[in-house]
């Protein structure tokens, strides 16, 4: 019975120094990335101000509360994103470029991004590409994810700027 005892207190003790670890990072500007959406583990946080420069390739927390879109609805419904936790994705595509979902692929300004379109998401749950071709007004951005089964603008579309309430950078 000691025994057992013994080996409860330790593996709380070790949950307890992760969870202070993790609540740490979070004071300190950082987010562990739980999510497979982006490569990985720990990005540092960093506020955008309204004049801060956005780019292709930069990774960008989206603050769901801010507006409503009726497909991230059901992807809160599915359990794909937590509506009272910032998404956290990469721009694929800013102002002014051209975006087209083609044959399953993703192509901007004609050239091809390495992702797939699903028909349906890993419970069997019907999925609908986003209506393209078409270029990006001023303020609006794709949003693309890693995997095949992200969940990003190929399904909810362009989000405009305002949205985005912080860059986040990979440390590792």
């Amino acid at each position: 019975m000691r025994k057992k005892m013994f080996r409860f207190c330790i593996l709380l003790s070790f949950l307890c120094v992760i969870a202070l670890s993790l609540a740490s990072l979070h004071a300190l500007g950082y987010r562990v990335n739980r999510s497979a959406s982006l490569p990985g583990l720990v990005y540092q946080i960093t506020p955008i101000g309204e004049f801060s420069d956005i780019k292709r390739g930069d990774c960008v927390l989206i603050d769901l509360t801010l507006f409503s879109n009726p497909v991230i609805e059901q992807g809160v419904r599915r359990g794909y994103v937590n509506k009272f936790e910032p998404m956290m994705k990469r721009i694929g595509a800013v102002p002014g470029d051209s975006v087209l979902l083609k044959g399953n692929r993703l192509f901007v300004n004609g050239g091809a991004v390495e992702m797939r379109v699903a028909s349906f998401d890993s419970y069997g749950g019907k999925l609908s590409a986003w209506t393209t071709p078409l270029i990006l007004s001023s303020d609006y951005y794709w949003l693309v994810s890693d995997p095949v089964r992200g969940f990003d603008s190929r399904y909810f579309g362009p989000l405009t700027r305002r949205v985005f309430t912080h860059k986040a950078v990979p440390i590792f």
